[in-house]
């Protein structure tokens, strides 16, 4: 047996398929999909009582942004008994912008807590992503809903923690909220941050030659911008492409707004365009690139937010595993998590079709 030699393409939205095509996954104690309730529990009277803190730790931009849907469903279950929450930490002026009703306070250091106000006896939870599994929910006799994306397994966890039936189907992370009100035709935005430079980086050139790949599939008044990293100073233009050095992530927003389609490495600022939403309720077309780790998993969920996944992200999903927590040396599967590897015409062809720009 070998891995798929073609990179995965990956729409966006409800993940339902055949019983003995889901991946690996813990089944939902409950028929979620078919009406059925999980068993109530005396945590829900607690939380409703003292209030709910969650602690992100240190971690990074992606990992806040998408442990948010933890805080998204307890606000959804105590809503009723608690209004305005209140967020401190070092990213006050983005979490500003996110559609849960928060108060925000700068705070020293990189931690970040978002809770209830006023009660120190708040019941704490942690937002890891290294813990909640893919979750599977039998929907018939035939057909399995593969709940793999990570704010959906956090808004399930604590569904089942508390015992009470939560509104969203799918797709939980709270948006962030931008003024521009519809976007400019043809413009792309490439995320070129990573966490790790080394495996995670699509490269600029590669992203220069998928927005040739766009020109020549479509002529047009294209516009192409470029995120890159604070301190990494590319030439002031690659080819046609304008580029933004190391912008604040609450600037950023604005900048996804715009755009109809982000193409980006599996990366914080990628997350946020996925959940960037314009007053109309629209948002743009987002396309990650996922090398080492699975793509299942670290998505929104969005019907927006879509995947180009190497053959190792994809055994990477299939097994619900992860590089980290199970410290899996990539490199023993030869070239398959080689990101730079999957060809930009690829990517081009797949993003295009996502934004509606062609059928295939």
């Amino acid at each position: 047996m070998t891995l798929f030699e073609e990179p995965v393409r990956h729409r966006g939205g409800r993940y339902l398929v055949r019983r003995e095509q889901a991946p690996l996954g813990r089944l939902l104690p409950y028929r979620r999909a078919n009406g059925e309730n999980p068993p109530r529990r005396a945590r829900l009277d607690a939380v409703r009582e003292t209030g709910w803190r969650v602690d992100f730790g240190s971690r990074g931009l992606g990992d806040l942004l998408l442990g948010l849907a933890m805080a998204q469903a307890l606000h959804d279950a105590t809503h009723d008994q608690f209004g305005t929450l209140e967020y401190a930490g070092s990213r006050a002026d983005l979490i500003a912008r996110c559609t849960l009703p928060i108060a925000v306070a700068v705070a020293d250091g990189d931690g970040h807590k978002l809770g209830t106000r006023g009660s120190d006896d708040a019941l704490k939870f942690d937002a890891v992503p290294e813990s909640p599994p893919t979750l599977l929910d039998l929907a018939d006799a035939d057909v399995v809903e593969v709940h793999a994306a990570l704010p959906m397994r956090y808004y399930l966890d604590i569904e089942q923690a508390l015992g009470a039936r939560l509104p969203a189907s799918d797709d939980p992370c709270p948006r962030f909220q931008s003024t521009v009100t519809a976007p400019q035709p043809l413009h792309v935005v490439f995320v070129a941050t990573t966490s790790r430079p080394d495996r995670k980086d699509y490269g600029i050139d590669n992203f220069s030659a998928v927005a040739e790949h766009l020109t020549t599939r479509h002529s047009g008044a294209w516009r192409f911008s470029l995120v890159t990293p604070p301190g990494h100073q590319p030439a002031a233009s690659v080819g046609q492409i304008e580029v933004l050095h190391g912008p604040k992530a609450v600037d950023c927003i604005d900048l996804f707004a715009t755009a109809e389609l982000v193409i980006g490495n599996d990366t914080g600022l990628t997350h946020l365009a996925a959940l960037t939403i314009r007053p109309n309720g629209t948002q743009p077309h987002v396309v990650g690139l996922y090398g080492r780790h699975g793509y299942a998993k670290w998505i929104t969920g969005s019907p927006h937010h879509h995947a180009v996944a190497t053959r190792f992200s994809h055994l990477m999903s299939l097994a619900d595993a992860c590089p980290v927590r199970d410290r899996y040396d990539d490199t023993v599967w030869s070239t398959a998590s080689d990101l730079r590897a999957i060809p930009a015409k690829d990517i081009a062809d797949f993003a295009g079709q996502c934004a509606g720009w062609w059928q295939r």
